[in-house]
């Protein structure tokens, strides 16, 4: 019986006899991982019935059981472990050297297998068949351990893998791990069938097996409700002309095969699409049954036998079945064994080579080291080597690498209480033509199939073929005859020879017809390899620009939503001024015409009848030049005075003009919500007791101020006038009087009898009314008068009210 041990999840490690311990790395190669105490190396021991298939120059390997032996300093030998781990894909790539006593962590690469959402299609499947032809590969079959610890995949889950794309070319593909559904009326509940692909037609085919009551769920090893134990009278097959759109079908066998369990289906290049032929198996397996009667064992040992005896044979272009009787050296009954065809080189004889087996019976007995040949169409069978019983192996499999080599992976020896570990390694490599075992693989070093001395005796002919037997002693169908007496027509790609590369090379072979025509992949179409970075710079820098655009729109959108008057025409240095400050966030420079607003002047002249430039005003209130756009400075001259009150026009007419007010010069920027700094008064040094001693109304922000304690800033010269008696002259001649600063105005009228002039003080200021009027600083005036006055009344750069 097969025992199933306890699961154990942790990644799979192959490595060799006297090398470390190596996982699954980026680059699919097998890298180190933690081992116990003193341990310096793990053995691969056996991998009992993993599936396989050769996609072009790489054989791939799927499930089935992996054992391992852990091995110490002192020479000692640890616990045999056998986890179950579904999650690598293995494959031995043809163009990498090796020898057979090599570690197998240097032979063997891994791809990690997905799993869809929902469900898990990658747990450790026991046997099974792995479809495929030169391009991708699908799992089908096998059993899983019995557990209801994991949800498992449903009846109609299936995986695959693309390693190349064929067909419409794909754009975006890429090669990986590809999840598929089997239609409703396939299944995947069977197992112990016998596979065979045939990539020249895209096909695959899963003849016979096990299966359970009703086509039901199966597992291993467990409840007795999920054992497979039916024999399935059933080929299954898979048709892989256009990818992602495989087809499947099942078909039942006719009623004259019988079916059978762990055989063996080769496939002949002959007729229109090739012949299958059906070889060994067994019914009532021992590993199949958890107490297998004796009754079951008499029944294999009276019908199994005759699986070799005779072969059923399928026409895949017709769907025919016949059965045709074999003689010479026949082999017994035996199961878990594999197969490779070699073909004459005139295609006269086609030779199945069998190696290994056993018997289905009794798992404790040794297992076979035979190769055997069955030489069709002659139906002859050939012992081709007599194997030592140490040597000897079942539930592996083979490949054929050359036309002359094939490769044997994997396998089990004799069920003991003690676990034994294959003898000479994992992997073994076996010449078809010398029928030697040899412990050295090189892909620089091959030949032709050569028909061997041994079946040549059996068939006549030569090396190169020109068999004498062509046909058995009697056909059972005379159909038969013509089936194999048909050319196969079609071209079969092979890929070899291999140019020898290094382990972690992924070059990919060359492909060559059977008429020796040169073919290789087509390449792919599309744009150059340059054109994506391009097109991805450009389109990058493409939405920078959008995004920088929706920013600056944004905010100037913002902006004249703060500011809805900045929409004025100007100067080119005034626009530039303009979108300058747009830019930066700060109010925008204003422009103010003298004319279309109130002014403060000392002359009777009409305003009107002045011809003042047209000047801006900076973010902070001071006057911008007109032609330069930057800010006018008082240092510069009478004419580049600043102005306290934004509407004052220019400085031609404080300079000509006696209105007894010092320029104010602005020196810095100043809160709107700034406090109304307070007032005070003094009086003109040597003038402090005459009614025409002008008193100097001084402010903290004042620039004139004597006063040090005061801030910078500007102050405002106001006579002292009553109502009886002023002399306007009086502060004009005092020297004291700074000479930057401007006299007041010699003709009074001219003065206090403009519209829209500064008011003279009252000598008698009242308590009420305005504060300026309170300070003595402003008449009384009419109602009507201050209702005009509140409409000229302007606010200055430094938040102070003035009329």
């Amino acid at each position: 019986m097969l025992s199933f041990l306890p699961r154990d999840w942790l990644l799979l490690v192959l490595v060799g006899v006297l090398r470390p311990q190596r996982a699954a790395g980026q680059d699919g190669s097998l890298t180190r991982r933690d081992w116990v105490r003193d341990q310096i190396n793990t053995t691969m021991c056996t991998w009992e019935q993993p599936r396989g298939a050769v996609i072009r120059d790489t054989f791939y390997l799927d499930g089935g059981y992996l054992s391992f032996v852990p091995g110490f300093a002192n020479g000692t030998l640890g616990t045999f472990d056998q986890p179950e781990d579904g999650s690598m894909l293995y494959t031995i790539n043809f163009t990498q050297p090796f020898n057979t006593s090599q570690n197998a962590s240097d032979i063997l690469r891994t791809i990690p297998k997905a799993t869809t959402a929902g469900s898990n299609v990658s747990p450790n499947f026991y046997d099974g068949m792995m479809f495929a032809n030169d391009d991708e590969l699908y799992l089908y079959g096998g059993l899983l351990r019995d557990t209801d610890g994991e949800k498992l995949p449903s009846a109609t889950d299936a995986l695959g893998y693309e390693q190349y794309q064929y067909g419409p070319y794909r754009e975006r593909w890429t090669p990986g791990i590809y999840s598929n559904s089997l239609p409703d009326d396939i299944t995947r509940y069977v197992t112990g069938g016998a596979g065979v692909n045939v990539p020249s037609e895209n096909l695959g085919f899963y003849f016979s097996g096990l299966r359970g009551q009703n086509w039901g769920e199966i597992r291993a090893g467990g409840q007795p409700r999920y054992n497979a134990t039916v024999i399935a009278k059933s080929l299954v097959s898979i048709n892989m002309t256009t990818m992602r759109n495989e087809t499947y079908s099942n078909k039942t066998i006719d009623s004259s095969i019988p079916g059978r369990v762990n055989g063996e289906l080769a496939w002949i290049p002959t007729s229109d699409q090739g012949l299958l032929v059906a070889i060994g198996g067994v019914i009532n397996p021992e590993w199949a049954f958890v107490r297998p009667t004796d009754q079951m064992k008499v029944q294999s040992q009276n019908t199994s036998p005759g699986f070799m005896k005779s072969v059923p044979v399928y026409d895949i272009a017709n769907d025919n079945w016949y059965s045709q009787p074999t003689s010479g050296d026949t082999p017994p009954q035996l199961t878990q064994f594999c197969s490779v065809v070699a073909s004459a080189k005139d295609g006269s004889s086609h030779n199945v080579y069998i190696y290994g087996g056993w018997d289905g019976l009794d798992d404790t007995d040794a297992p076979s080291d035979d190769v055997y040949i069955l030489s069709v169409p002659s139906f002859v069978w050939v012992k081709a080597l007599n194997g030592t019983s140490s040597h000897g192996r079942r539930s592996h499999k083979c490949a054929q690498v050359y036309p002359d080599q094939m490769f044997v992976v994997g396998g089990q020896t004799q069920q003991l209480d003690t676990y034994t570990c294959l003898d000479q390694g994992l992997i073994q490599i076996f010449n078809l033509n010398t029928l030697q075992w040899q412990e050295k693989y090189d892909p620089n070093v091959w030949s032709e199939y050569k028909v061997p001395d041994i079946v040549i005796a059996a068939i006549g002919g030569s090396a190169d073929g020109a068999a004498t037997t062509t046909k058995p002693s009697k056909w059972s169908d005379n159909d038969l005859a013509d089936l194999f007496g048909t050319k196969y027509t079609k071209n079969i790609t092979k890929y070899y020879p291999y140019k020898s590369i290094s382990p972690t090379s992924t070059n990919s072979p060359s492909a060559t017809s059977s008429s020796s025509a040169t073919s290789t992949p087509p390449p792919k179409p599309g744009v150059p390899s340059f054109v994506a970075p391009v097109v991805g710079v450009v389109l990058g820098l493409v939405l920078i620009t959008v995004i920088l655009t929706c920013i600056l729109l944004y905010r100037r959108r913002k902006y004249f939503s703060r500011y809805p008057g900045s929409t004025v025409d100007g100067t080119s240095n005034f626009q530039q001024a303009r979108v300058w400050n747009w830019i930066s966030g700060n109010p925008p420079p204003q422009v103010v015409d003298s004319t279309k607003e109130g002014t403060v002047t000392s002359t009777t002249e009409d305003p009107s009848s002045v011809s003042a430039p047209t000047m801006g005003v900076g973010p902070y209130g001071e006057q911008l030049d007109h032609e330069t756009g930057r800010p006018l400075s008082p240092e510069l001259g009478t004419d580049s005075q600043i102005h306290e009150l934004p509407g004052t026009p220019t400085t031609y007419e404080l300079a000509t003009m006696q209105t007894g007010l010092t320029p104010a010069a602005t020196t810095g920027p100043k809160s709107r919500l700034s406090p109304r700094p307070p007032l005070s008064t003094s009086s003109s040094a040597g003038s402090a007791g005459s009614a025409g001693a002008g008193a100097a109304i001084q402010r903290p922000d004042s620039p004139t101020t004597s006063d040090t304690s005061f801030r910078p800033g500007h102050q405002r010269q106001v006579s002292s006038l009553d109502s009886s008696t002023t002399d306007l002259n009086a502060g004009i001649q005092d020297p004291q009087v700074p000479p930057h600063q401007v006299p007041l105005p010699q003709d009074e009228a001219s003065v206090w009898d403009r519209e829209g002039a500064i008011t003279p003080p009252s000598a008698n200021p009242t308590n009420s009314g305005d504060p300026m009027e309170r300070a003595g600083l402003l008449s009384p005036v009419s109602p009507a008068l201050d209702s005009e006055r509140q409409q000229r009344r302007r606010q200055s750069s430094f938040a102070e009210h003035v009329e």
